[in-house]
């Protein structure tokens, strides 16, 4: 009995020395585990806990705007709401998703990208959800915000193009941000520059982000904003571009598939770069539906190309300028000389023909300018050579990008009598090791496989006008004229060249003497008519008779300057398919050429425009 008591007396006693040293180990460790958290780590846990009780929310830059010359909104910002979420912030995403489907009546096809966008966003990030909202349309949602944590609505401005295809090549469109545009620093609620103007000068028009600090409350909701950086708006960028003359060209144009390019000459400023068809950029804004976009990818048409830099064209009869300038340079027999026109030129077992059949008779340089007679160009380019004339269209600024900050742009090809520049020909063997003499008589007038864009020609003409100045085209009003090279031309030459692109307007015998004679500017150009190389049997399999008969028909130039004595602008237009040069491009000159006087009629009478 006694050994049963101590031995519970015993158990009892190691019971109680555990519990006495046991427990001041264990309140020993708390104490030193509290002083840890509220000494040695107290910044770092103050630091989580305020992030989780305060959420920085960037404030988005507003967009700069673009003007024209004269200011009116190209690019424009207006009022609205936009409906965006934090994905980490959103307890139920599908109820969300659903419900916010039904307030904003969203279609299937924009939930389904909504829920994409959401995926490719990180989730601490802002994810735009809906644009271009009025109050009426977000009012039922901002009154059940408190439902929808994660979720805001919240005022801002939204992109706006006044003038849509009119202007769509030149200025461009915005779209939402993409993964590259993430990684580079944007918002996904941000919209970047994808074409025209709004990429080239992303960087001016963006702007600086801002930021406010909030304090939110345990489901993420917003309860009061502690701090603002206030973001900076983007700059306001002015073009040299005219939309009167620009409405004008468009006007002229009418329904016609082609391109016009007017220049200042003496600083290269764009007044007008119209491409037709064109599409409407406001579009973009909201995420572009697949159907649209495929119709305009599909269009014959190809209204996303920009005919006036991206497309390259036979240049035809405005080529015989660059062709007199080499035969000027080289003191070509012809180039003062004269030879006698049958209709014809014979070589080897063909002929050569020109576009008179009848012929013109004797003819010198001058009057081959003036009446565009091909033979007089097919044996002045077999005296100078294929190498003199490939030359001189360098020199005069084809077959190279003019610099302009719009891009893709084609730099055109000029041939050249090397074999190892004849990739470009389309035939069997991909390079020749022999030239051959009619490559040389087509090329010398404009055909073949020389191809120059609206925009290159625009700017040749403006190297006539102010004395062999290879001018950079410059987008923006006020900037100083840029040489990119300058022609070694006489006075003498230039007069020669000028001379006969005027007597082409004034002569009674001239090409565009019918349209533009009467024009309130005395003018100098020259026409030019395309040949259009024959098209595929797929080709003709799936087109209609109609549009069969249209895609023969040959391509209008034409290129000038005006006034003829005190030159101001350079022009070329382009008409595709559009037949003869002076009877389709050159009545779309005389209507751009009206304007650009009326305009300046207005401007030295001291009148507004």
């Amino acid at each position: 009995m006694r050994n049963k008591q101590l031995e519970k007396r015993s158990r009892f006693d190691l019971r109680m020395l555990v519990f006495y040293v046991a427990v001041p180990l264990f309140m020993g460790l708390l104490l030193l585990q509290v002083l840890k958290l509220q000494w040695f780590e107290h910044d770092r846990y103050m630091l989580q806990a305020e992030q989780n009780r305060l959420n920085i929310v960037p404030t988005l830059p507003v967009r700069g705007e673009v003007i024209d010359a004269e200011g009116r909104g190209l690019a424009v910002n207006r009022i609205a709401y936009h409906v965006q979420l934090i994905p980490e912030r959103v307890t139920r995403m599908d109820y969300t998703l659903h419900a916010l489907a039904n307030i904003l009546h969203w279609s299937d096809v924009k939930l389904a990208s909504v829920r994409k966008r959401i995926e490719h966003t990180r989730a601490d990030r802002p994810v735009l959800l809906d644009d271009k909202l009025q109050w009426e349309q977000v009012s039922p949602l901002a009154a059940r915000l408190h439902h929808f944590p994660g979720v805001d609505v919240e005022s801002g401005s939204y992109r706006q193009y006044p003038y849509g295809a009119l202007a769509s090549h030149v200025i461009g469109y915005l779209s939402l941000a993409r993964k590259g545009d993430l990684d580079a620093g944007y918002f996904p609620s941000e919209f970047v520059g994808r074409t025209g103007v709004e990429k080239a000068f992303e960087q001016q028009l963006h702007g600086v982000a801002g930021y406010q600090q909030e304090e939110v409350d345990a489901v993420g909701r917003r309860v009061a904003v502690l701090k603002r950086a206030p973001s900076k708006m983007g700059q306001t960028l002015q073009l040299a571009l005219d939309i009167d003359i620009q409405q004008a060209a468009s006007d002229a144009l009418g329904d016609r598939t082609g391109a016009v390019v007017v220049l200042d000459v003496h600083t290269g400023a764009i007044i007008a770069l119209l491409s037709k068809p064109g599409y409407d950029t406001n579009r973009f804004i909201t995420g572009l539906e697949s159907d649209q976009w495929n119709a305009w990818l599909n269009d014959p048409e190809k209204p996303l190309l920009n005919r006036a830099m991206q497309a390259a064209y036979p240049p035809a009869s405005t080529f015989k300028l660059v062709t007199g300038f080499a035969g000027l340079e080289h003191h070509a027999r012809l180039a003062t000389g004269s030879t006698f026109c049958p209709g014809f030129v014979e070589l080897a077992d063909r002929k050569l023909r020109c576009w008179k059949h009848s012929g013109h008779g004797k003819i010198s340089m001058h009057q081959a300018l003036v009446e565009s007679c091909d033979v007089f160009f097919y044996e002045l380019g077999d005296e100078l050579g294929m190498s003199a004339i490939s030359d001189a269209a360098q020199e005069w600024g084809l077959g190279e990008k003019t610099g302009i900050e719009l891009s893709p742009e084609s730099r055109g090809s000029v041939p050249s009598q090397s074999p190892y520049m004849m990739s470009a020909i389309k035939n069997n063997a991909s390079k020749r090791k022999r030239w051959f003499r009619g490559e040389t008589m087509i090329t010398a007038i404009g055909q073949g496989t020389l191809t120059t864009t609206p925009l290159q020609i625009a700017r040749l003409a403006a190297a006539i006008a102010n004395g062999g100045k290879v001018l950079k085209p410059q987008l923006l009003a006020g900037a100083q004229a840029e040489v990119m090279h300058q022609v070694d031309v006489s006075a003498e030459q230039l007069n020669v060249i000028r001379k006969a692109m005027r007597s082409v307007v004034s002569d009674p015998h001239g090409t565009a003497h019918r349209v533009l004679a009467n024009s309130p500017w005395d003018v100098a150009g020259k026409t030019g008519t395309a040949q259009v190389i024959k098209m595929s049997q797929d080709r003709k399999k799936i087109i209609s008779q109609a549009q069969q008969e249209r895609e023969y028909r040959d391509h209008a130039w034409f290129m000038g300057y005006a006034p003829y004595k005190n030159p101001k602008i350079a022009i070329a237009v382009l008409v595709e398919h559009g037949g003869h040069g002076g009877s389709a491009a050159g009545p779309v000159a005389a209507a751009v050429i009206r304007a650009m006087a009326a305009k300046d009629h207005l401007v030295t009478t001291g009148r507004e425009p």
